[in-house]
């Protein structure tokens, strides 16, 4: 019977996964650092700046943690309804912060970080798993960690509906980008490659022990729920790899690979409770259902795609061509059958299609490795191989400054921006949120310009009438409402017995004035009232439920208590 080969990783090396892991983190850190340290007296630092859209609800999810919840309340969406056992990477996140007295943000970056640390330790792992010398473990590394693309050259084609090249817009297909915007990504990315290291390493020709607890089995177990519960679409990839893999060790053997099917269900059995549950909270829960229903996530063109890939596709072009021509058992069947079933994946058509990219760079770099090792050291002279390795990093550098660099102006040095991208706010709106915070009641409902309403469930336990293009239910109904009702084109849009909800608070400022004249300037031949007024003059609103911040006003419908 044979067993896994022993990998051996020196003290030596770790060191050096160690400092190298210390500068990654460290660059994917320091722009935090410095929107942090410039936040001021006018301008103040919300904590995210990759992607606020989507980081702002992972605040708002902590939070909740924080407060105890082991269950997700959707709080983007005005109307009360039954918490769903949705997110739980991010509750227990919450619950760990509750233990450790740390607020939603510290806990958040400090996962991030963490994250960022296992994904690269695995990354060694796996090319220690793979490969014995030192140089292909070392630029496995090395391409997969700072591994990206020439999105930043069509930047220009990226049409209406925003969807960018994978490497400026998708941060979950690389892993500097994914480590800059949130913990899960990067979190996924290292089990996702854990994974793969333990299945090359018992798929190995002459290895035929059934799955244990010491070697590897309960490790793909606890990977496979892991992957499941946080990132359920980056099983499909994986997976879908395992079922084309045994039927072609069938196909080839013309026997049942009962040996495969047995380190196949480590992965399968485990996923499949967690799947069903899924399917359970979509089907029985209609907040749920219809967040489902709108979050849609649509990958770029191919040529986008292309582009994003291309360098690291040309690098390892030999490498897939060799693996096709040998199909080798040894790595390369399941890698290629890997690398084609997410590739198929992100454009089949399914709502959350660039969530597959997530695990695609693993088989891309180790294809290059491959190819680098196998053909490219023996077609390019020595004096070259530096010159084009260079050639390459320069080519990847634009994407890398876009992804981290951009946002941080918008948060240091074009605070309007920035403001309207939800990566700052100003000091009046941030009295606002900490007022809100002392004396709104849970549930309560604030109505506001989306960008504001964007952080206020991440900082206090009220509900907005609108935050969010997934989360609020339904979003399209609502952000047509709150439309309606700055601009002035219909006052009674969100005051009617109709609603399911009364909203309790209305912000009225520079960033609801401004969404206002906005919508006024795309309509410029419609009528509009001041709705504000109107809405004072109708709940009979004294002064002592008009509080002034600054620049902002903040009216409370509600009885004062």
């Amino acid at each position: 019977m044979g067993s896994r080969r022993k990998v051996d990783v020196s003290t030596q090396e770790w060191r050096w996964v160690a400092f190298w892991g210390g500068v990654f983190v460290t660059i994917t850190f320091l722009p935090y650092a410095l929107a942090m340290f410039a936040s001021n007296d006018t301008w103040h630092f919300l904590g995210m700046l990759g992607n606020p859209k989507d980081g702002a609800p992972y605040f708002a999810k902590i939070r909740q943690g924080i407060q105890g919840n082991w269950l997700y309340d959707f709080r983007y969406t005005p109307e009360t309804h039954d918490s769903a056992g949705l997110f739980t990477f991010y509750l227990l996140l919450g619950h760990l912060a509750r233990l450790l007295g740390f607020s939603n943000f510290v806990i958040f970056h400090l996962a991030r970080i963490a994250a960022s640390l296992f994904m690269l330790t695995a990354f060694y792992q796996f090319g220690a798993t793979v490969w014995q010398r030192l140089r292909p473990r070392r630029m496995f590394f090395a391409i997969t960690t700072v591994a990206s693309g020439l999105g930043w050259l069509v930047l220009p084609l990226v049409p209406d509906n925003g969807v960018f090249p994978p490497d400026i817009g998708i941060p979950e297909a690389f892993p500097l980008y994914a480590s800059f915007v949130n913990p899960h990504f990067p979190f996924i990315i290292g089990c996702l490659t854990l994974m793969a290291a333990t299945l090359l390493s018992v798929f190995r020709p002459g290895f035929s022990e059934a799955p244990t607890v010491d070697n590897g089995g309960l490790q793909l177990i606890l990977l496979s729920v892991l992957i499941s519960i946080v990132q359920p679409p980056a099983m499909i990839g994986i997976g879908a790899a395992l079922v084309v893999f045994i039927f072609l060790s069938s196909y080839i053997n013309h026997s049942i690979p009962w040996h495969e099917v047995r380190w196949g269900a480590m992965v399968w059995l485990p996923a499949f409770p967690v799947a069903i549950y899924y399917i359970l909270v979509f089907q029985t829960s209609s907040i749920v259902e219809e967040f489902n229903k709108q979050n849609i996530t649509p990958s770029p063109n191919i040529f986008f795609t292309l582009m994003s890939f291309g360098i690291l596709l040309f690098i390892a072009f030999p490498g897939i061509a060799r693996a096709v021509r040998r199909f080798e058992r040894d790595g390369d069947q399941l890698m290629l059958l890997w690398l084609i079933a997410n590739l198929i994946a992100i454009y089949t058509p399914y709502s959350l299609q660039r969530r597959f990219f997530i695990g695609l760079i693993i088989p891309f770099s180790f294809f290059a490795v491959r190819a680098v090792e196998d053909y490219w050291s023996y077609h390019i002279a020595p004096r070259w191989q530096r010159v084009t390795m260079v050639v390459a990093l320069i080519l990847i550098f634009p994407s890398h400054f876009i992804t981290l660099g951009i946002p941080l102006y918008g948060a240091i040095s074009d605070r309007e921006a920035g403001a309207n991208a939800g990566l700052v706010a100003g000091a009046d709106y941030i009295a606002v949120y900490d007022w809100l915070e002392e004396v709104g009641q849970v549930d309560e409902v604030v109505l506001a310009a989306p960008n504001i309403s964007l952080w206020i469930p991440s900082r206090t336990d009220l509900r907005v009438v609108y935050g969010h293009p997934f989360e609020t239910v339904p979003a399209d109904t609502r952000l047509k409402q709150v439309e309606d009702f700055y601009s002035g084109r219909d006052c009674t849009a969100l005051f009617n017995e109709n609603l399911k909800f009364q909203i309790d608070y209305v912000v009225w400022g520079s960033e609801e004035r401004q969404f206002a004249k906005d919508i006024q300037e795309d309509n410029p031949n419609q009528s509009h009232s001041d709705c504000i007024a109107q809405m004072v003059t109708d709940q009979e609103l004294t002064d002592d439920q008009i509080r002034i911040f600054g620049d902002v006003t903040l009216y409370t419908l509600r009885e004062l208590r």
